[in-house]
Formats: C-alpha cells, structure tokens, sequence
C-alpha cells in the first residue's frame, strides 16, 4: 500500500495534480467522487468528468466511505487496484455537519467518538487499495480548542485529516510547494516514489 495526501486550496490546481500522478500508476482505476449532485456543484462535476478518462471507474459517496472500499476490496484480491479519492474536504464536512446536528451538546473530549469512527473508515480504504492518492481542501494545522469553539464542523475534520495523515507516505501541500501538474518530472517522481513504497 502507498498513501499520498494533496492539500491544498480550492481551485489551486491540486486535482490536476493528483490526476496527473493516478495516471501514471499501475492497476485498474477507481475515482471516488465525494461532491452530491445539486446545483450548486455541478459545473465542477462536469469539469472534472470531462477531464478523466473513460477507464477510470466513477464511485461516488456523500454518506459512507465504506460502499467505495467493499467495492474496491472485492476487485483488489484479484488485481492491483488505483484509487483517487477526490473532495475529502467536502465528505468529512458533511459527515461532521450530520454529526453535530445529531449530537447538539457535545464538548471537544465527547468528539472522539465521531473522529475515531471517521478515520477508521478511511483506514479501511487504505487497506484494500495497492495505491491510494486524496486531494483534500483542508487546512493542515493542527485544530484547537479555540477553533472548536469558533467552528466545531471546521475543527472535526481538521481533526479526523490530522489523524489520516499520520501514516501517509508522502504529503504535498500544494500551496507551499508551488507544484505543477505540467512539471512531468515531478509528477513522474511522484509516481515512481509510489510505486517504489507499495
């Protein structure tokens, strides 16, 4: 298994980089697609579509990570399998919105239940995939208790990112980094780090 985080801000070019790198690995692809269907989300559903290519399998979630991995899990005892998990950023906040709208009165240390749970899920992502790339929008900082207070939504999926990334094998922040998905050489690196860690 070979991890690869991209952070980065909205429409910075971080999914085009991740494509670029999914492209050149091994295996059947699989594009999870985690932006549901309404208005307000269609003309970037389209751009990306439009984008990938046709061997690429769509799986699209908004409610559960899990659907996506016993799909891939059945594919991957047969072949090597690719995943790309697009808008990490846009699941977790809708699981965390859920989350504190069923659970109105909870406190930071009554969070653990939902951060846990969430990461568990993409830990069994990660395990069925030979590579796994997520582009997320989301801030990498650490989450703390002044910004539970300000945001609780904001400070939950900081706080189930933070913990994914840990184990990741590499993570580029995008912004920092100032990466390119045109500079072939890094992207090319990129994958041949991937497969080298699988």
């Amino acid at each position: 298994m070979s991890v690869l985080w991209i952070l980065g801000e909205a429409k910075s070019g971080k999914s085009e980089l991740a494509e670029e790198i999914f492209a050149h690995l091994p295996g059947k692809k699989y594009y999870i697609g985690t932006l549901p269907r309404i208005p307000k989300y269609m003309d970037m559903i389209k751009k990306h579509s439009k984008r990938r290519p046709k061997d690429w399998e769509l799986i699209e979630i908004t409610n559960r990570l899990d659907s996506a991995t016993r799909l891939i899990d059945g594919v991957s005892k047969n072949q090597v399998v690719a995943t790309l998990l697009d808008g990490w950023g846009a699941y977790v906040t809708h699981r965390a919105s859920k989350w504190g709208e069923e659970n109105p009165n909870l406190t930071i240390a009554g969070e653990a239940y939902f951060v846990g749970q969430v990461s568990a899920e993409y830990h069994r992502l990660a395990g069925v995939c030979c590579y796994l790339i997520i582009v997320a929008h989301v801030s990498a900082h650490f989450p703390t208790a002044s910004d539970y207070k300000s945001d609780p939504v904001a400070w939950r999926v900081r706080a189930v990112t933070n913990r994914c990334i840990r184990k990741a094998d590499k993570v580029i922040y995008h912004d920092s980094e100032n990466v390119s998905c045109k500079d072939e050489k890094y992207v090319k690196q990129i994958a041949r780090f991937m497969i080298a860690g699988s």
